[in-house]
């Protein structure tokens, strides 16, 4: 009597796949933080009439009254915005400035940020201001 051995085929259960999926992607969207831009400590003047501008593109520069300057939540110097500036517009030929500036601050300084971005041929500004309730 000859004995014969039948092949078994190793599987994967694949029954169970999308649970697990599922799971992890709800995993993911629970514990996933998303970190708000926080800037320097700024109070924003207000006007009658206020437009909303677009997220795409956009680059955030706060102005304190202290002199403080933060471009993408880094303090930065005066002198060195011109150079930032022009390397995130060499990345994104469409980047908008929204600048945040206390309504405290000196027009100087204010003067001098908006001529750094003049010489990196930044030219898309957008002071940022909150509307008036009322």
């Amino acid at each position: 009597m000859k004995l014969t051995r039948e092949k078994v085929q190793a599987t994967i259960p694949t029954a169970s796949m999308a649970d697990i999926a599922f799971l992890l992607l709800i995993f993911f969207m629970v514990t996933t933080t998303f970190r708000a831009e926080t800037g320097l400590q700024v109070i924003i003047p207000q006007v009658e009439a206020a437009e909303k501008m677009p997220a795409r593109n956009l680059t955030h520069i706060w102005i304190s009254k202290n002199g403080l300057v933060s471009i993408d939540d880094a303090l930065v110097s005066t002198e060195r915005i011109s150079d930032i500036m022009a390397r995130k517009r060499q990345i994104n030929p469409d980047i908008i400035v929204s600048v945040k500036c206390d309504k405290a601050t000196g027009y100087k300084l204010v003067e001098d940020v908006l001529n750094e971005f003049v010489d990196a041929s930044v030219l898309r500004i957008h002071l940022a201001a909150r509307k008036k309730r009322g």
